[in-house]
């Protein structure tokens, strides 16, 4: 199984809010990318492969997705 996904990410990352400009978040690609892992190993304690990553602001594109 090879799926390409999106997903939502809520991370506390000092200096950035919800007006920082994407630029500002990409300055935190490695502290994201760590908490990333952290939270895949929890749930896939086996093992996965992670090709590639790309992070960005928020853009809401998740927005009621999940809700009954």
């Amino acid at each position: 199984m090879a799926p390409e996904i999106e997903f939502k990410m809520d991370i506390e990352v000092p200096d950035v809010e919800a007006d920082s400009r994407d630029y500002d978040v990409q300055q935190h690609k490695a502290e994201v990318y760590a908490e990333f892992e952290r939270r895949l190993r929890s749930v896939f304690p086996e093992g996965l492969k992670c090709h590639t990553f790309e992070f960005g602001l928020d853009t809401g594109w998740h927005e009621g997705l999940g809700e009954d």
